[in-house]
């Protein structure tokens, strides 16, 4: 409210005409005084200097006599209805203030038991932090031997370490030990369900990617909230490769959280929220936590108040609810308080009551004062950094404004008389708005574009009341320059959409990534109408790790980029062109029928031929597989087009690279691919079921007269579910193509070598009962390695474990490997052979003069036997050519110091004729089939 000033010589007058009145006229003047001046108008007059107060002024006369017992009696209620108002104000604000400092320190009560909480779930996963980064059970999780298990994951030891669930999972998905456990009985239990829902490699639980991963948390099961932790198989220095996850739990009982309690010298309570029997007070605070996730207080009685918070699974949802019950001490003291304000507020009223006379006698200063505010007032108005302006109601003319409104548009005074209001709007929004302005309660509020004076426009923040003015109405409108927080608010925005844009782009290409690429391809399969046709197109670089390896990087990613905009410029706008990692590129092609596709695809192709990478004044052809799927009506999986538009794309690098693949149904090439991919899922399992089994086929010396050792070569089955023996080369390609021929390798020489030293242990006890000896130590054992194993920087030393486990003579062991295999990989072939040999072990090179033969690298490769390819042995009674390159490797090798064994010997004058050759040893049907390792 606006005070008019008070005229000082008017008011000596009054005083003359009041002197020799009594203390009550004087009263009554003064009471006149302040009512005439409540019903004068203020208002705002323009000066060159801004905003000013009016001053209006008008003469009073002397009041008539007022009874001082009245006056008394109002200023006493009034004083009393001010006192209560205290009262009630105070009460309500110290009890609203007690209210807030109980709730916040029942959250920070809440948030520390929180935090023990975390700590005991950091506690937890520490704890068993040294099984998963140990050396047996790096070892355990291959060859899941006995001894770890008697010696950690004995009921025993599971109790004393108190967990009720262990896991030890396979890095490709295969459990390869778990149980649950209950510590309290040392009983055995299976793994709940919920747990053995979630064992698959894409849950969070076994997604471990580097050595430091972890996953630390709870998970809500129906038999009670549980702590678990998972980490990557590591060795005992903390290095990989991963070979697994391990996975402990334990359920948080009754007594881990009165431990929590203890801890925190609270009483908490942990309720699982898939419990259906949950207290009432518990549910309405877990559906407050739905809606708001900050910890919920609630008062229970006088006594307790309770804060609640909600305790996310390892997955992101909802699991537990942890209470936190407090007594009120805060409550009690503030009562206490407020007693003691009611008493001091009884007694100011009292002492406060008894000076309200005397303060009748300081009216006078009051108007003073009051006089002092509005020259105040008038300072802010002038100095304000926002700009005020007056708008007429009528005209709509601009009235007036102070300095700050000036300086912000750029208009003089002059020029500001005669401006309207619509020349400063930018646009009609706010005339229309304005009209809200009489029906708004306190004030209205928005945002604009004003028109400065140089025609710019600005935004601002208006604020906006409609007020009395010179016996009308005006607008006082107060606005804000807001262009740095617009400008801000841009910024923003286009951060937003920059991250939404590298969240479903590869950064490199720009292109789409594997996921946008999958999520519109599931929303193009599930969309698909009946008469409708899409097509996929998967496409692999055949050059890429060439040119990456050879050039670097910076070359590789270069070539991805221009192959990229090669793809993007050769599809038409409404295709999609995706990177789906490393070289690999997927086009999802819409509304194409098949014939058009292909066309697509055949263009693609050829200008990838054509394309030549230049790179540091090197020059390269690039050449690119192509596998094509359609996209029907009937089509429902999007995973199952993606699998197919893979595996004819691989059929297409397995057939000659640099081609395209059509996927068709009954096509032999990709029945062959999904059943080599089938084999990739049943080859661990086989292991895991001992499924596998040893045969052996017989070498023997061609010339019985010379006195040579017997040899036997180790062969390998597979006993399906049925019962049937499957031989090698049913799934052995499966094995090389998904990494697994390292594992089967293992799995030989491990079973070989538990064999021979059973049979050598069972030899040596009749021997000491009957004096006869059929010593194992006699015969040579040959086992065939793969390229796995060759590139293996382990396999030595596990070589050596074995040797030392099972006691075997190592002069015992032949190893093999093809000729192809170790002249591909002559650096690593010669490095194996040279380790094994100083163990002690025979070695031979398999299918010799199949292809790349050279006796040059003979040199390199110390060899103690060569395996003439079957492909010359079965011909040389009738292929003179044949029969003349099986004598000469038979006499350089004699030569050089090697034996020869001669394969496929299928009767007795192919034997006859190796003998004249100067083969030293033989091995086919003729001589022996292939039989179990017992029989043997």
């Amino acid at each position: 409210m606006i005070f008019p000033s008070l005229d000082l010589h008017q008011t000596k007058r009054q005083r003359k005409l009041c002197r020799g009145k009594t203390l009550k006229n004087l009263i009554g003047y003064v009471k006149q005084k302040l009512n005439i001046n409540k019903k004068k108008h203020s208002g705002l007059s323009q000066t060159s200097e801004g905003l000013f107060l009016k001053k209006t002024s008008k003469a009073c006369t002397p009041s008539q006599p007022i009874n001082l017992t009245n006056i008394r009696l109002k200023f006493s209620l009034a004083f009393i209805a001010f006192m209560g108002i205290m009262y009630a104000a105070s009460s309500s604000i110290l009890l609203s203030s007690l209210r807030q400092a109980e709730e916040y320190d029942c959250r920070q009560i809440a948030k520390r038991v929180l935090g023990v909480f975390r700590q005991t779930q950091e506690d937890f996963d520490a704890r068993f932090s040294d099984y998963a980064a140990w050396d047996d059970t790096y070892q355990f999780i291959e060859d899941r031997n006995q001894h770890y298990l008697d010696s950690t994951l004995a009921p025993e030891i599971l109790t004393l370490i108190r967990l009720n669930l262990i896991l030890y999972i396979h890095s490709s998905g295969r459990i390869v030990f778990g149980t649950g456990f209950d510590y309290h009985n040392k009983k055995h239990k299976p793994i709940p369900e919920e747990i053995q829902k979630r064992l698959h490699l894409q849950d969070p639980l076994l997604q471990h990617d580097n050595p430091k991963s972890r996953v630390v948390g709870i998970i809500a099961l129906p038999e009670g909230v549980m702590l678990i932790a998972s980490r990557p198989i590591l060795t005992s220095q903390g290095t990989g490769p991963i070979r697994g996850t391990q996975i402990v739990g334990r359920y948080l009982s009754a007594d881990r959280v009165e431990k929590i309690s203890e801890i925190t010298r609270t009483s908490v309570s942990a309720y699982n929220i898939n419990d259906h029997n949950l207290p009432e007070d518990v549910k309405a605070a877990y559906s407050s936590l739905l809606r708001n996730r900050e910890i919920f207080v609630r008062v229970l009685n006088h006594q307790t108040i309770a804060g609640y918070a909600l305790v996310d699974d390892i997955y992101g949802n909802p699991a537990m609810l942890l209470q936190v019950s407090l007594p009120r001490d805060i409550y009690k003291q503030g009562q206490s308080s407020f007693y003691h304000l009611t008493g001091v507020l009884v007694i100011v009223g009292l002492v406060s009551g008894v000076l309200i006379l005397k303060l009748l006698n300081k009216l006078i200063f009051i108007w003073n004062e009051r006089q002092e505010r509005e020259e105040r007032y008038r300072a802010v108005i002038t100095q304000a950094s926002e700009g005020i302006f007056l708008v007429d109601t009528t005209s709509n003319l601009i009235v007036e404004t102070n300095p700050a409104f000036k300086n912000l548009f750029g208009y003089s005074h002059e020029e500001i008389l005669g401006l309207k209001f619509e020349n400063l709007v930018a646009n009609k929004l706010f005339s229309s708005d304005r009209r809200e302005i009489p029906t708004t309660k306190d004030h209205f509020a928005g945002e604009y574009q004003y028109r400065c004076r140089n025609g710019n426009l600005i935004d601002v923040e208006v604020s906006a009341n409609l007020i009395p003015y010179n016996q009308g109405e005006a607008y006082c409108i107060v606005v804000r320059d807001i262009s740095e927080r617009k400008q801000a608010e841009v910024a923003l925005k286009e951060s937003e959409k920059r991250l939404s844009w590298q969240a479903s782009h590869d950064s490199l290409t720009e292109l789409a990534n594997r996921r946008e690429f999958e999520r519109i391809l599931e929303y193009t399969v599930k969309n698909v109408k009946e008469l409708e046709q899409h097509a996929l197109l998967y496409l692999d670089l055949d050059q890429f790790k060439i040119i990456n390896d050879t050039c670097g990087h910076a070359a590789g990613d270069e070539l991805l980029r221009q192959v990229s905009a090669l793809f993007e410029n050769e599809v038409r706008k409404t295709d999609l062109v995706a990177r789906l990692g490393g070289d690999e590129f997927g086009i999802l092609l819409h509304c194409c029928p098949m014939e058009q596709a292909i066309q697509i695809a055949k263009k693609l192709h050829e200008q990838v031929h054509k394309h030549r990478f230049s790179w540091q004044d090197r020059l390269f052809t690039v050449s690119v597989s192509i596998g094509l799927v359609g996209i029907y009506g009937n089509t429902r999986n999007y995973t199952e087009i993606l699998s197919a538009a893979d595996v004819a794309c691989y059929v297409a690098k397995n057939n000659g690279r640099n081609r395209i693949h059509i996927y068709q149904l009954n096509d032999v090439e990709l029945e062959r691919q999904r059943s080599e991919m089938q084999w990739a899922s049943q080859i661990p399992v086989a292991l895991e079921e001992n499924r596998f089994c040893l045969y052996c086929q017989k070498i023997v010396p061609i010339d019985s007269t010379a006195i040579r050792q017997e040899h036997y070569e180790v062969l390998l089955r597979l006993i399906d579910r049925s019962g049937n023996v499957l031989p090698p080369m049913a799934f052995i390609p499966a094995a090389e193509r998904y990494n697994l021929m390292h594992l089967i390798d293992r799995w030989v020489i491990s079973t070989l070598f538990a064999y021979l030293e059973k049979l050598h242990r069972k030899q040596s006890q009749a021997y000491n009962k009957e004096g006869v000896s059929h010593c194992v130590r006699d015969k040579i054992y040959t086992v065939n390695l793969s390229g796995a194993s060759l590139n293996d920087d382990r396999f030595t030393s596990f070589v050596k474990k074995q040797f030392a486990k099972y006691q075997i003579e190592p002069s015992k062991i032949c190893f093999e490997i093809t000729e192809t295999l170790a002249i591909t990989n002559l650096a690593k072939a010669s490095e194996l052979i040279k380790d094994m040999k100083t163990l002690g072990c025979h070695f031979a090179l398999d299918d010799f003069g199949s292809g790349m033969s050279s006796f040059a690298y003979l040199k390199n490769l110390s060899v103690n036997y060569l395996k003439i390819d079957g492909i010359f042995v079965k011909n040389i009674l009738h292929d003179n050519i044949a029969s003349e390159m099986v004598e000469a490797i038979a006499r350089i090798a004699s030569v050089m110091g090697i034996e020869t064994i001669a394969e496929f010997v299928e009767n007795d004058a192919v034997l006859k004729k190796l003998k004249t050759l100067g083969v030293q040893y033989a091995q086919g049907y003729s001589i022996g089939k292939p039989l179990p390792l017992e029989v043997i």
